[in-house]
């Protein structure tokens, strides 16, 4: 028997609990029942975007939250920058080309953080970009960018901050309305611990002033609907009844425990995983790396390149996920975002260290194991 244990950055493992609620018989979407379910829920995840804006809940991907956005905060013809620094950068931009704004583009080399002072700097050589377009944390690199500050800087500039944070929510420090971050779009299969097919977004009061006086048309994506919809516990289509059930049991467990330690929880997680990467003399590709995942160069890329993630899949049932575009062959990502713990972290460990051995790159057995147990124990 080959048990299969997924550490892939979306979807991720999901909690007993959530897939069981979301298995409850169906409810109408127009009955009062639903319209507490998702009150509830809308509420909840306020908490974890740390926001008393309005939060949007559609049934979609993350990339569906992402063309809202994009929709309904900007116009044809406006200026946006967006910063693209691995493939979700990448998606940003596609997005705003596919709408027809005009895009200002910060290019970062894949695996570095955006430089605030560099946005700074093209906000005030450019004079009118109505947007700036963000990840909290680049999937396919593991990266993490500094949020609190993009947002100052494109506050003093008179630019909304917009930002995907699929992979960020729930797993590292984002103070929507304390930082002034604008918009935030998440979904359901990362960190918020759901299967996928939930985006969401949160638009602080700001934000809010310029979808409602947009002039862009939306049938939808339009946040005007959804936010009358609101106002009666509703949304304006059918939303996804059973995954909406899901994710309120696993908001409810996630703000039980507390965002200051659900953030505390992922940094020991990551602390843990680098360390015994480390210790197994592989390299963190990320400068800056995020709490929710670890992107590993691979060591000898000619030789084991992509065929390590798969016999890690197939020899031991462990699922990481590979690199993409230039980075395929390159890198591999073990996720600890959402329902993983420290033995999971030790899990993941253990399977690169034999898989390193069976590939014949390197015999490292224990070291990554006894690193991460290091830093758990401590």
């Amino acid at each position: 028997m080959l048990k299969r244990r997924l550490f892939t950055p979306g979807p991720t493992e999901v909690p007993p609990e959530t897939l069981a609620a979301g298995a409850r018989p169906i409810l109408h979407h127009r009955k009062k029942e639903f319209g507490e379910i998702y009150t509830e829920t809308v509420n909840n995840l306020k908490k974890v975007f740390v926001s008393e804006g309005e939060v949007f809940v559609f049934a979609s991907s993350g990339t569906g939250a992402m063309e809202a956005a994009v929709t309904n905060f900007t116009s044809p013809g406006d200026k946006v920058l967006v910063i693209e620094s691995g493939k979700f950068g990448e998606r940003w931009k596609q997005l705003c080309g596919v709408f027809e704004t005009d895009v200002n583009l910060l290019e970062c080399r894949w695996g570095s953080s955006a430089d605030p002072a560099e946005v700074e700097k093209i906000l005030k050589e450019n004079p009118g970009i109505k947007a700036v377009f963000s990840t909290l944390v680049e999937t396919s690199t593991g990266a993490l960018h500094p949020i609190e500050e993009l947002a100052s800087v494109s506050s003093s500039a008179g630019a909304l901050l917009i930002v995907d944070a699929v992979s960020g929510l729930g797993c590292d420090r984002i103070l929507t309305d304390e930082w002034g971050v604008d918009v935030v779009v998440s979904g359901s299969q990362k960190a918020l611990m759901t299967p996928p097919g939930l985006g969401f977004i949160c638009v602080n009061s700001r934000a809010a002033e310029v979808y409602r006086e947009n002039n862009r048309k939306n049938y939808y994506w339009d946040l005007r609907k959804a936010s009358k919809s609101l106002e009666k516990f509703q949304t304006p289509y059918t939303p996804s009844v059973n995954l909406i059930a899901g994710l309120l049991a696993s908001l409810e467990s996630i703000n039980s425990e507390g965002m200051e330690n659900v953030w505390a929880r992922h940094r020991n997680l990551a602390a843990g995983t680098r360390a015994g990467i480390e210790a197994m003399g592989l390299e963190i590709f990320p400068e800056n790396p995020a709490c929710g995942l670890t992107a590993v160069k691979i060591p000898t890329p000619e030789k084991i390149g992509s065929g390590f993630v798969k016999h890690c899949q197939d020899r031991y049932g462990i699922v990481f996920a590979g690199g993409q575009a230039d980075l395929k062959g390159k890198i591999f990502r073990i996720a600890h975002m959402g329902y993983y713990d420290e033995l999971d972290v030790i899990k993941a460990l253990a399977a690169v260290e034999a898989g390193l051995r069976d590939l014949g790159e390197r015999d490292v057995l224990g070291r990554g194991v006894k690193a991460a147990l290091e830093v758990f124990t401590t």
